[in-house]
Order: C-alpha cells, then structure tokens, then sequence
C-alpha cells in the first residue's frame, strides 16, 4: 500500500473528508464531521435501506487495526470507510439524455426515500452519481445530513442547474447539453438557460415556475433587498412542502423526453452499405479474436448504436462503448437498460476532441483518455471518418491506439472504392493520396504486429487483428 495516499483530485472541497484510493480500493477519510454524519446515516436505517435498494454504493467502516497500512494520515482524520469501486469513472457530459434523466430521478427517490428517516440531502450535484453499466448509483455517503425543520429543500437550485435545466435543453429547444455541460461544470445557471429557451419558457408551464419565477426571485435577491430577505429568512418550510416539491419537480422531469426525430447515425445500422455475407464475416472475425483474446475491458470507439459492444459484452467483463452521436449512444443505453445488460457502460464522446482534464488545476475531472485504458480496441467502421472527415494520419490514430495502453486492436479498414467512402468524398476534393490499404498496413505495424487480415470482399473492406509490440 501507498505511505501516505493523497486526497482524490475529484473530492478535495469536501470539508467532511475525502477520498482516496490505494491500488484498486476506495476509501474515504472522514473529519470528526463527516464521522458524525456518516454514523447518523448508518445508524438511522437509511443506510441500510438504500444499500438493499441498490440506489447507493456499499460502504462499511474499517477498524482501528484495518487501518495500519495507510500511513500517516492527517491529524483531523478520525475514521475511514471504504466504498464498493465503480469500475469506471464518467462525467455528466458524457451520458445520454436518459442516462441525466434516470439520474436525475435516482436524486430525487433518494431524497425521497430518506425522508422518513429524518434525512436530507446537503446537495445536488450530478457529479454524486455514477453508472455502473445501465445503472445509476449514488456515491457520496456524506451527502446525508438531518433534516432541520422549518428549511426549504436546499439542493433546488443545483439541481435545476445539474439535471433539470440539461433535459429541458434537449427536450424542449433540441440542444444537446454535453458540450454546455462540459462548460459550466456547476450546472447551467439560469440566466443561460432562460436566453436559450426563449419564449419557451414562459409558454412551458414547469419551465415558467422553474425558470422564468426562478430568475426573477434570483435577480430581487441579487440587489439584497432587507425586506425580501428578511421576508425569506421568516418563511417556515414544512417537511411535507419540501416533498412536495421534489414530487412536482420529478413528474417535470418524468415528461421530458428528447425529440422525436433520431440523427442519421442513430439509423445508420440499417442503412450500412455491407453484403449479408460479408457483414457475418466480419462478426466471425471479431467474435473469433475476442474469444481468443479473452480480455476483460474492451473499448468500442465508433460504436454507433452498439452491435458489436453488445457482440463483445458476451466475451469481456466490461465494454466502454464510446460515439460522438448523443441519440446513437442513447439508444444503445434504452436497450441496455431495458434488457438488464450490466457489462456495457455507453459515452457521448467525440474522439477527436474527449474530454479534457477540467475543474481545478485542469485535475478535479480528469479527462477520458486518462481513464480509458482497456486491453482491447474495437474501431469499427471508424478510421474512414477519422482519416476523411477529420484529417486525422493513419499515425495519430495508432499512436491513440498504444497511449490507451491496448494490447489488442480489432479494426477495420474502408478503401476508397466503398461506397460509404465515395459518399463522404462526393462533395469535396480528394487532398487524401496516402488514404491506402497498403500505407495503413505500414504505419499500423510501426506499433503493432498484424496477427491476422481479412478481406470482408474482394478488392472491398478489410479486417484487421492487430497485436501491441509491448504485448509480443
């Protein structure tokens, strides 16, 4: 074990304690504070509950004697817990807008739920929940707190911010809130959200209360006028108006769904330019050399809306299916969901821009190509877009490929004869000489050694097996 493990870059704010890791376990070190808290939950039934509801992660608090192996840890220190590992860490602006809705949902039954045992939650930052494949699960312990009667519910605006505002976006004005969210990573404030919604807002009943009454209420309290705030600080909210509240709040969010109208990548499974025959080899080449493989993370980049994530989730014990398209990757995480498929975790992520380190010192969200290391690649119908829409080198892309630390790569190659190719060229000068098989194969085994080739039909795409020179 580590001498002395450092706080997690992610929970350094929190003034409870903080987390942090040593090799594949997660702890946190709770302040005499965060102690307190975490034994009122514990002890309140609460904990039990949410735990047996599979809403939170497990934690359990480590004895005296647990704890030798962490070094000298700080003096305010006084107890630590550890909490069950998320195989793999995503952001809010990398889900869907069911992956945010469901989340968003799992905020509020949780509120609702602790409810009764007198408990609150302190916030409503999206950042407190994670996926474990099609599931959202809460992460923060600390986040529970004692009701003190007569308070409002005091994680309203951060969650209008974090989850109500994004889904209203997409629902409402057609604007995915990936790319905003990546912006204002404290949610979207009001003001933004009022300018992009327009008369919506004043049309649309939840976003009128929730919106337009909201940013008014903000601005009168923005010029700190003492009779308003005085007015606010007399007003004794009762337990029933705060569940109330979140009742009315969830049923806004329970309508909101995403437009009726799916991008042209969400259909392009049905559209695809293969043969039958060609397309079975092409599953019986990459089912061929996952069972060989026998890997347990599979990264499936490109992967539209998941066939082959969903081939390679019966050969691996985790599939991180990545496409930059929000209602392809949608649509994988619906048939996730709906099918109680666990091993396949589904991102919005556009591979030529991921994202970046954000936050603090560009360290508090890392960014994704620190956290996707997997034993194997699947690039599937991909390098054509990168290389011809993009202009991304053949280099680049197997340079990608090796800091990603894959031993394996599945990967695909679309000549310029393909008719998928020819679509993308139509309208543009070909600048792409070195856009060949043979040129491919060369830069390829600068990295790589090809472990086998087929050809899907003659003269047409080709399949590629492709093994690390750190792996031989």
């Amino acid at each position: 074990m580590n001498k002395n493990p450092l706080s997690d870059s992610a929970s350094f704010r929190d003034p409870d304690g903080y987390v942090f890791r040593v090799d594949k376990r997660v702890f946190r070190a709770l302040r005499r504070s965060g102690l307190d808290l975490y034994q009122t939950f514990r002890e309140s039934g609460a904990a039990h509950w949410a735990e047996q509801q599979k809403l939170i992660t497990p934690s359990w608090e480590l004895k005296p004697g647990e704890r030798a192996g962490f070094g000298d840890l700080p003096s305010d220190v006084v107890g630590i817990l550890e909490q069950e590992r998320i195989p793999f860490l995503s952001y809010p602006y990398e889900w869907s807008f069911d992956m945010l809705k469901d989340a968003a949902l799992l905020q509020i039954d949780l509120s609702l739920g602790v409810a009764p045992y007198n408990l609150t939650l302190k916030d409503a930052t999206s950042f407190n929940i994670q996926f474990v494949g099609a599931k959202p699960i809460f992460i923060d312990v600390l986040s529970f707190t004692p009701y003190k009667p007569g308070t409002p519910w005091v994680g309203y605006a951060q969650f209008c911010q974090s989850f109500l505002y994004p889904l209203a976006l997409k629902a409402l004005a057609g604007v995915d809130f990936q790319p905003i969210l990546r912006t204002f990573l404290d949610g979207i404030p009001i003001s933004f959200m009022k300018k992009i919604l327009g008369m919506r807002a004043w049309l649309h009943p939840g976003m009128f209360k929730h919106v337009v009454l909201q940013s008014a209420l903000q601005r009168s309290f923005a010029k700190k006028t003492p009779e308003l705030a005085r007015e606010f600080r007399d007003l004794h909210f009762s337990l029933d108006h705060v569940l109330g509240l979140l009742r009315a709040i969830k049923g806004q969010v329970e309508k909101l769904s995403p437009p009726h109208t799916l991008s042209h990548w969400a259909s392009y499974p049905e559209e695809h330019s293969y043969r039958p025959h060609a397309f079975e080899k092409k599953r019986a080449f990459v089912i061929k050399h996952l069972e060989k493989i026998g890997t347990s993370t599979v990264l499936d980049l490109g992967c539209n809306t998941g066939e082959f994530s969903l081939l390679a989730s019966s050969h691996a014990q985790q599939v991180i299916a990545l496409d930059a398209d929000p209602d392809s990757v949608n649509k994988l995480y619906l048939h996730c969901r709906g099918h109680g498929i666990s091993r396949i975790l589904p991102l919005v992520s556009d591979l030529t821009n991921p994202s970046p380190g954000l936050g603090w010192n560009h360290a508090e969200r890392a960014s994704l190509l620190d956290r996707c290391k997997a034993e194997c690649i699947l690039a599937l119908a991909l390098i054509h877009h990168l290389c011809l829409t993009k202009n991304i080198p053949f280099a680049h892309i197997f340079n990608l490929f090796a800091r990603l630390k894959a031993r394996h790569v599945i990967i695909e190659f679309v000549p310029k004869s393909d008719p998928m190719v020819k679509e993308l060229l139509a309208n543009r000068d070909d600048v792409y000489p070195w856009y060949t098989r043979s040129q491919f194969e060369k830069e390829a085994e600068a990295l790589f050694s090809i472990g086998e080739r087929l050809e899907l039909e003659e003269g047409g795409r080709v399949m590629y097996w492709l093994i690390s020179h750190c792996n031989s």
